[in-house]
């Protein structure tokens, strides 16, 4: 048995512990397509449930106002946040309909949504995101802060 020089092999095995870390830490995971409409940070905070991964922004999107969240979950929906500072962040929901980043923002925020690859577009309120628990604010049953329910596709 011939086995590779050390020095070949490292590559190799740091692009397979690139890929384990990258589907553990969100996308398509199971565990990222959970949870639809509900608190996030109410576990992904310190001392929550999942606090090694920290949310700055995060939510989910629906096709519809009303429905069970795991039936309803839009996918392949952008969300553009522009923050007090002008810097722009674009995030993709995933097969469940959820969003989430641990980028720096400066709140409040705007928002847009827009159908993908080149769908419609529906702008938020300006300004009126004061942080980034959407779900918080976008509840199904009881909305807050203005909100008016769910997040829904455009």
């Amino acid at each position: 048995m011939v086995r590779p020089p050390r020095a070949r092999a490292l590559p190799i095995l740091l692009l397979a512990s690139l890929s384990l870390t990258l589907a553990a830490c969100g996308g398509e995971s199971p565990n990222a397509m959970r949870n639809q409409g509900e608190d996030c940070d109410g576990c992904h905070k310190p001392g929550g449930k999942a606090p090694r991964s920290l949310f700055t922004a995060s939510g989910s999107i629906f096709r519809s106002r009303d429905g069970e969240p795991l039936e309803s979950g839009a996918k392949e929906i952008a969300l553009t946040l522009t923050d007090r500072a002008g810097k722009t962040l674009e995030l993709k929901t995933n097969a469940g309909g959820n969003f989430y980043t641990s980028k720096e923002l400066a709140y409040p925020v705007k928002v847009a949504l827009r159908t993908l690859p080149d769908g419609a577009i529906r702008q938020g309120p300006e300004g009126v995101c004061a942080h980034g628990n959407c779900n918080l604010c976008h509840h199904v049953k009881t909305p807050t802060g203005g909100a008016r329910g769910r997040l829904v596709r455009p």
